[in-house]
């Protein structure tokens, strides 16, 4: 059966219900004559072959009867007529007599079987009959044995006192005519055999084609219908198992149609709600990006306009400090530490505002250069080199790369670096941070790893995100805006890089960054 695809291109279905069925019938057909002609050509065969040589053993019999005077007096004379006889029998084609001593009395007919009784040893053959088999005939010896009757007195009696074996009669038949018989019967089953092969796939063809004709016009309705979405209805004729597909179908259409009617009344009503909706998301979209505009402006020059009074109170605490060491005052020393320590914790933080409204305005730019890895290690150790002795931690840097000229941004890579370090020392106690640096493929890893209180698993989605610390207890403990690890993702997807976290409670954390490597 061929039907169209989708594009109308002529598809070839090969397995189709009325193929299948009638391979299925042919090979039941095949086997079934196959398993009952080899069955009744190998009983016919089997018969004929037990019939012939039944009759090939009672014309033996018939012939050890005929012989007993012979045997007895020893006469080929008397035995000439008795051959003769047995010799006039279809398919014998030699007869002879033997004695019991293993002597040839006579012989006539074909020579092949005197040749084959000749070999026999008879004075050691101990059954009554002998039937032996060769490719072209059956050879077979029936005992002749004379019995004295007590009731009737004859000739032979005054010679046999009670019972007295005297030789064996031998007969040779020809198988040819069992093999005529088995070849004509194996030709007559064969053609037999053709016939009904030949012809029971005709008529079964045209049956089943006339049969199944309205199961496949139902069959093409149906592709066509899924092929160019149509509903077409399909013609109720066939049996009634098909009358009732047809009509099963018939009513999806009818089901289908009133679904369509439905869906397309409520496609228009969707579309006019969601261009009410669009023109509500685009005004409130627009009023969104303008706030998100002001508020970036605003953050920008907050920062800008703060960052110089704070410029200018370290600066003036650093001359007041410097004055005071001159004078030998140190009793304000520590006072003007604390000083300069919280205003540039407070300029970290205008900074990092700073950058975080830039990267929402879109405004962060990228500069790609090629730069030392060990210059970058070198300067990262120098910049935080003052946050390591604040918890009494021990810091450790593991090179595994050397000295190489890597292609990165090196302003944010090393202000990644910097945040991870610093928020690793800041959570950690008299413990040990260390950097890990190693390629792996065609990425360079900079894994940031620390023993300290480590981050709670339900805390693992949203540690990057802004303004998130560990919990409200441990933020008010060690402090922090909860910027730096935002900044830091958002960076990192600056410069197609990431950051993977490996954490677990009161056992330690490891930050790693993964920067691609040319």
């Amino acid at each position: 059966m061929n039907t169209t695809d989708n594009i109308g291109t002529p598809v070839s279905h090969p397995h189709s219900l009325r193929r299948q069925l009638l391979t299925y019938l042919f090979a039941s057909i095949f086997g079934f004559l196959l398993v009952f002609s080899s069955s009744i050509l190998w009983l016919t065969q089997n018969g004929a072959r037990n019939l012939f040589t039944s009759n090939a053993q009672e014309t033996t019999h018939v012939l050890a009867q005929q012989a007993a005077l012979a045997l007895l007096t020893e006469s080929a004379e008397n035995a000439e007529n008795a051959l003769q006889q047995v010799l006039s029998f279809p398919d014998v084609v030699g007869a002879g007599l033997v004695t019991i001593k293993g002597d040839m009395l006579d012989w006539q007919g074909d020579v092949g079987g005197h040749t084959y009784f000749s070999k026999i040893d008879w004075s050691e053959q101990r059954n009554d009959d002998l039937l032996a088999e060769t490719p072209l005939h059956w050879h077979i010896a029936s005992l002749v044995v004379l019995s004295a009757n007590e009731d009737d007195e004859s000739e032979l009696d005054l010679f046999v006192s009670k019972e007295q074996k005297l030789g064996y009669a031998l007969v040779t038949f020809s198988k040819q005519s069992l093999t005529d018989i088995n070849r004509n019967l194996f030709i007559a089953i064969s053609i037999a055999s053709l016939l009904v092969l030949v012809g029971l796939p005709l008529v079964v063809t045209f049956v089943t084609r006339r049969s199944l004709f309205p199961l496949q016009k139902l069959s093409e309705v149906m592709l066509h219908n899924h092929a160019k979405g149509d509903h077409k209805r399909a013609d109720i004729a066939g049996s009634e198992e098909i009358q009732l597909m047809a009509k099963s179908f018939n009513s999806m259409m009818q089901t289908l149609d009133e679904q369509d009617e439905t869906l397309r009344n409520h496609r228009d009503q969707l579309e006019a709600q969601v261009n009410i909706r669009t023109q509500e998301l685009v005004v409130a979209r627009d009023a969104a990006l303008t706030s998100n505009r002001h508020k970036s402006e605003f953050l920008a020059n907050v920062t800008h306009e703060l960052r110089s009074p704070i410029q200018s109170i370290i600066g003036y605490v650093e001359l007041v400090r410097e004055e005071a060491e001159n004078d030998g005052n140190n009793g304000i020393i520590a006072d003007l530490d604390k000083v300069t320590r919280n205003a540039e914790r407070l300029y970290s933080l205008i900074n990092s505002l700073l950058d975080l409204s830039k990267i929402e305005a879109g405004r962060m730019e990228v500069k790609w250069q090629s730069f030392s890895l060990a210059k970058l290690l070198t300067e990262l150790e120098e910049a935080i080199a003052p946050l390591v002795p604040q918890n009494n931690n021990r810091f450790r840097i593991n090179n595994e790369c050397g000295d190489l000229e890597i292609k990165i941004d090196p302003e944010k890579t090393l202000q990644i670096l910097i945040n991870l370090v610093s928020n690793a020392c800041k959570f950690t106690l008299n413990g040990e941070i260390d950097l890990r640096v190693y390629k792996q493929h065609n990425k360079l890893l900079f894994a940031v790893s620390d023993n300290g209180i480590g981050i709670p698993t339900h805390k693992l989605d949203s540690i990057f995100q802004k303004f998130q610390q560990i919990d409200g207890s441990e933020s008010r403990k060690f402090g922090g805006t909860g910027l730096g690890l935002a900044i830091s993702k958002q960076f990192c997807e600056l410069i197609k890089g990431d950051i993977l976290l490996d954490s677990q409670e009161d056992v330690g954390s490891c930050f790693t960054l993964i920067l691609p490597f040319e």
